[in-house]
Order: C-alpha cells, then sequence, then structure tokens
C-alpha cells in the first residue's frame, strides 16, 4: 500500500487541478518512493477512494483540486472506522475555484513550496463539524464539514452559484451570487437553539466557521482556532438591503465583526429549524435544508501543516 496518495479531480478550477498537477506531479512523486495519484471519475468518486484507502492503512491522503475535492475525501475518512481515521493525514495540494482550507492553513501557491510543505510539513489535529440535516426530498441526511456550514443568504448563494457554475471562478462567482442574493434578500424567523441557549430571532444569514475563510477568500471568522472544540457563529439580523451592501466588502477584509446586527458566538452544538424553506450552503457546496443540527468533533482527524 502506498505511503502517499494523490486524490485528483481533474475537472476541479474548470481544469486547472489536471494543469497544476501536470507541473507537479513529478516532484510530488518522487518524495515517497511509493506514491501514486488516483483520479476520480464522477461526483462522489473521491469519498468512495479515500475510505477504501483509509480502511487500507495509507498514511497521508492528498486532495489535488478545490474544496470541495477536499470535503469529499473528508466524507471517505470520516466514514472509515475511528482507529483507522486517525492514522491518515489529510492534505490538499489547492488547485480548485475556492480553496479556502489551503488558504486558512496558509500553505504556499507556488510549485516550490507545495513541494517543500509536502515533504517536511507537519502534521497536527483539526476539528470537524458534523450536519445533519434534510435533503430536498425531505429525507434525512448527515454530512461532515471542514471550513464552514451556513444557511440564509449563503445557502440562497450555493444555489444560485449550482445553478450558474463558477464562470468567473470561485472568488468572483461568489462575490456577484452574493450581490444578486442581497437584491432580493428577506430575513426568515429562524429557531435557533445554541448549546441549549435560545438564541432565536429574525436573520439574514448565519454561519458555522471551523475555520476563517468561506467563498474563495471571505474572511468570515478571522482568527478561529480550529482544534478548540468550538465553531465561530457569526449571525447577521435583521437589515435593510443597503446596509447588508455596506457590509458586504468588510467580509473580505475580516472586518464586519462588530458591525450593528452582527455577532459572533462559539459554539459545540446548534439546533436550527424555520417555518420557511432555509438552504445550506456546505463547505462552498449547496445540500439540503432546514431542519438541521451542527456539531463540532474535536480533532478528529490530522492535517498537514507548514
Amino acid at each position: 500500500m502506498a505511503s502517499t496518495v494523490f486524490i485528483l479531480n481533474p475537472a476541479a478550477g474548470h481544469g486547472r487541478a489536471g494543469r497544476v498537477w501536470a507541473g507537479l506531479k513529478n516532484a510530488a512523486l518522487r518524495l515517497q518512493p511509493d506514491s501514486q495519484c488516483l483520479v476520480t471519475e464522477r461526483a462522489g468518486h473521491a469519498a468512495q477512494l479515500a475510505r477504501a484507502l483509509t480502511e487500507r492503512g495509507v498514511s497521508r491522503l492528498i486532495a489535488v483540486g478545490g474544496d470541495g475535492t477536499f470535503s469529499e475525501m473528508l466524507e471517505g475518512v470520516m466514514a472509515a472506522p475511528e482507529h483507522l481515521r486517525r492514522g491518515v493525514t489529510l492534505g490538499a495540494v489547492p488547485a480548485g475555484s475556492g480553496c479556502d482550507l489551503a488558504r486558512h492553513l496558509r500553505y504556499p501557491a507556488d510549485r516550490d513550496g507545495l513541494v517543500a510543505l509536502l515533504a517536511r510539513g507537519r502534521a497536527r489535529p483539526l476539528d470537524v463539524g458534523r450536519l445533519r440535516f434534510t435533503r430536498d426530498d425531505g429525507a434525512p441526511a448527515e454530512r461532515h464539514f471542514i471550513n464552514i456550514a451556513a444557511f440564509g443568504l449563503a445557502g440562497d448563494v450555493a444555489h444560485g452559484i449550482k445553478a450558474m457554475g463558477k464562470p468567473l471562478g470561485g472568488t468572483l462567482s461568489y462575490a456577484v451570487a452574493s450581490v444578486k442574493a442581497m437584491l432580493t434578500a428577506r430575513a426568515k424567523e429562524l429557531r435557533l437553539i445554541a448549546d441549549g441557549k435560545d438564541i432565536s430571532g429574525r436573520y439574514h444569514l448565519g454561519v458555522l466557521a471551523n475555520t476563517s475563510s468561506m467563498g474563495g477568500g471571505m474572511l468570515i471568522a478571522p482568527g478561529t482556532a480550529d482544534d478548540d472544540g468550538l465553531m465561530d457563529l457569526v449571525l447577521v439580523s435583521d437589515m435593510g438591503r443597503l446596509a447588508l451592501a455596506r457590509n458586504f466588502p468588510k467580509l473580505y477584509a475580516g472586518t464586519h465583526l462588530g458591525e450593528p446586527g452582527i455577532t459572533l458566538t462559539r459554539v459545540r452544538r446548534l439546533e436550527a429549524s424555520c417555518g420557511e424553506t432555509v438552504y445550506l450552503n456546505i463547505d462552498g457546496e449547496a445540500d439540503g435544508r432546514f431542519p438541521a443540527v451542527f456539531e463540532v468533533l474535536p480533532k478528529a482527524i490530522k492535517v498537514l501543516a507548514p
């Protein structure tokens, strides 16, 4: 069994992942004599590969793609028995449209820096989010997230991007979809129970952040700790569209916290429901709706870090 396996999603970033890997693979595969690369063939394939490889005892899994590829790989690893899951270190070659995890972990963007990280990076623990939610057909579902799980405007944005794709790249496509969503934004009455405390109210947006970044560079939770057993819950309460538009650019600089109507609370568990349809955004992908329960799994995996 190879000690390091790269899982390449050639479609990530509109084909960018394949191009990045072509320039990196010789140096990357030389780092370990038994390294290999497996190529995904369809949606969900990265999860299947990751589970099988984890159960076979691979020591490192590296996603070559974006956050979606890593999220799929994570799902496969989390499906494996815990004692095997804890024996594998996860990493990424950032080559997709978002790459918020690599941004949060401060991965180098250049080829030589990535090779050095793969050669000398250290393994460290990282929390994982678990989400029990409702699929669009009404069936219950469960999945994990590494960056964020969000609802409200972020869910609407994810559904918009799912429909239009990312023709402008991750960051710009997310920004355009966000502006479109704000033009018709309407806060909803949400029932929210955070660690047993009722914080229900009218909200435009909620984000459970395990890492600092979302949407290709929005600093939704700057300075968050990713291994403290807590998620940063960022809530945007009912406000006018002009106020939403004024606060939107601050997300990229991470200066939105403390503005009127925007709060941050650290939580272990959030129960969420609503009398209306509220869509979810899970690591940048549209997937399901309320009711939902968000939980943190402390130090559930190990990641490769500089």
